[in-house]
């Protein structure tokens, strides 16, 4: 079995693959899909189109905070692994 650094380098790791949608993911997730339906039953086609312009702004933001946020705890990890790792090291001499 290939290391986790090799599976990483590899692109062999999806951090979407095993997304587990939690009962209250799942019960906010549909309340904004059943907010939406109401917003856009109320406004016209032009604010329509400004209004899924607004989602895809926001969507991609969403993706580059979740990649900032990914990128902060992977290192928050590995710093405390190298610390755990060090204090290791020390309570063996």
């Amino acid at each position: 079995m290939e290391s986790i650094i090799e599976q990483l380098f590899n692109g062999e790791i999806d951090s979407f693959e095993n997304f587990c949608q939690t009962d209250e993911y799942i019960k906010a997730t549909s309340e904004v899909i059943k907010v939406e339906g109401e917003f856009q039953d109320l406004i016209n086609q032009e604010q329509r189109e400004v209004y899924e312009r607004l989602l895809d702004i926001k969507s991609e933001s969403s993706v580059i905070e979740s990649k900032i946020h990914f990128v902060y705890g992977f290192k928050i990890g590995f710093k405390l692994a190298f610390e755990l790792y060090g204090e290791n090291q020390n309570n063996q001499i």
